[in-house]
């Protein structure tokens, strides 16, 4: 009899702990003035409505939900990937720019729908945003 209890109460302690998934990450990386991953040969920026506005960029990598081991994605130079994507969709929608100001670095967790209906992918990502500006002439 308590043999068999043992390993029922065991057989559930296993379940649970195998559905139980590592906290999501939501941490600031820093906050700069300026931040750009193209070469800069001025800091002399204008700031106007016409050149300036707020862009957002992010990279990623997909990793196991339970153990949070790498599974797919770019490893390396996530910031700098982040970086430039906010600066090629600020350019992409016609702003004159090259430095991001006002920048801001974080990490977070991204869930996101997966090919299986009842599991969603988790993503460890980067993300930064500022106002995209063109340096002066």
């Amino acid at each position: 009899m308590s043999k068999s209890l043992f390993l029922t109460i065991s057989l559930i302690m296993l379940a649970i702990s195998g559905c139980v998934s590592p906290p999501d990450i939501n941490e600031r990386f820093g906050q700069f003035t300026a931040a750009s991953t193209f070469d800069i040969r001025n800091l002399d920026y204008e700031k106007s409505k016409n050149t300036a506005t707020f862009v957002e960029g992010k990279a990623c990598y997909k990793v196991n939900p339970q153990t949070l081991a790498y599974e797919s994605g770019p490893k390396d130079n996530l910031m700098q990937r982040a970086v430039d994507e906010a600066i090629r969709a600020g350019q992409s929608n016609g702003i004159d720019g090259d430095l991001l100001v006002n920048a801001r670095i974080e990490r977070k967790t991204e869930h996101r729908q997966g090919e299986n209906v009842f599991l969603k992918d988790r993503f460890e990502c980067i993300f930064v945003s500022g106002d995209l500006v063109r340096i002066k002439a």
